[in-house]
């Protein structure tokens, strides 16, 4: 059975490009996919043209749909055309675009928000099995039980390694740029632990693919004025491990917010690769990864000095800092490997497609 797998795999801007990079590379592998970079109608006839002829000629009757993964929502063009021409097997739903706005403060307008709506509507009833990163992010989407396969996020261990631990104290934190991610909780418990760590440093790492990114990097870096020790700048995927090993702690402060509670943040599992112990404010996913795997510290609330507070105790505790790090490490490398993950996914996928095992045709 023919199979054809939407994905992407030339940036590494955030999260979301890595999960649609990996999720489906090794169901791509087993089943000798024909990958094709986006989800657009145009996107997806590519494919069909590689793989059975569309348009020209036309599938001929006896030659079978091929079988369709798709790392992202499909356009309304794009779903069409997966009807006609294809079978929708499995969907990657990382996200859902009118939920996450509408938690993190900023909800798209009515009408916008409805088409967003409709859009993942559509795509959840054109496939048959739906990839989510949580069980309760499932929940909070409304997916159908039967349907869904938990896989969370990862980790490239390959590329995320550990580097020595930096002489002089250190917190870090990579996150988008943009407000509601707990940056300035961040900057704050930071402020406060100088007074005892004076030679204490804050690197953010802030992602601002947009112009109100761009403007959110600019008015933080006016709030923070002269402090020298606070840097802003960037961690491109090709130098994080590299980034993430200047810090002595690495800090995931998300707000309490019920998109956050369920999100499972490649942040947190780079944190752990990189070899540092994470300090994560009380979320529930987050909470329940890292202390599974004894991997940092839960802030015993959501306020500044909560935070501040388990990040002191890492900077002065220097074996337990190590202890926990390498604990991350190794939970990154036997759960949280994007290969390991990809391979959970590929089974889970071809053991609920029928005929789904096989080359291309």
């Amino acid at each position: 059975m023919p199979w054809i797998v939407l994905c992407e795999t030339e940036r590494s801007r955030w999260g979301g490009d890595l999960r649609r990079r990996h999720v489906f590379a090794v169901l791509a592998e087993r089943t000798a996919a024909t990958s094709v970079q986006g989800w657009t109608r145009n996107a997806l006839a590519g494919g069909l043209r590689r793989t059975v002829g569309f348009p020209y000629p036309l599938r001929p009757p006896w030659r079978p749909r091929p079988l369709v993964a798709s790392s992202e929502f499909l356009t309304p063009g794009g779903v069409g055309l997966l009807r006609r021409h294809a079978t929708g097997a499995a969907l990657d739903v990382h996200d859902h675009p009118v939920i996450q706005a509408e938690a993190l403060g900023h909800p798209h307008a009515p009408q916008a928000a409805a088409a967003l709506a409709d859009r993942v509507a559509r795509n959840l009833e054109a496939f048959r099995v739906l990839v989510v990163p949580s069980a309760s992010f499932a929940d909070l989407a409304r997916i159908d039980p039967a349907r869904r396969l938990v896989a969370p996020n990862g980790t490239d261990t390959q590329r995320v390694t550990p580097r020595p631990f930096p002489e002089r104290p250190a917190i870090g934190f990579v996150s988008g740029a943009a407000p509601g991610r707990g940056i300035e909780l961040l900057v704050e418990a930071a402020r406060s632990l100088r007074a005892e760590l004076p030679d204490l440093r804050l690197f953010l790492w802030l992602a601002a693919g947009s112009p109100e990114g761009e403007a959110y990097v600019a008015e933080l870096r006016a709030a923070c004025g002269d402090a020298a020790w606070i840097e802003i700048g960037a961690a491109p995927y090709e130098r994080l491990a590299d980034e993430l090993g200047r810090a002595t702690v690495l800090v995931v402060p998300h707000p309490a917010n019920p998109y956050f509670d369920v999100a499972v943040p490649v942040k947190l599992l780079d944190s752990m690769a990189s070899g540092r112990p994470v300090v994560i404010t009380p979320r529930t996913e987050t909470r329940r990864i890292v202390e599974a795997c004894d991997a940092g510290l839960v802030a015993g609330g959501d306020s500044a000095d909560e935070l501040a507070e388990a990040i002191r105790m890492l900077l002065l505790d220097g074996a337990l800092a190590a202890r926990l790090g390498a604990n991350g490490r190794v939970a990154a490398e036997r759960t949280y490997d994007w290969r390991v993950i990809a391979s959970s996914v590929a089974e889970g996928v071809l053991e609920r497609v029928p005929g789904g095992v096989g080359g291309a045709a």
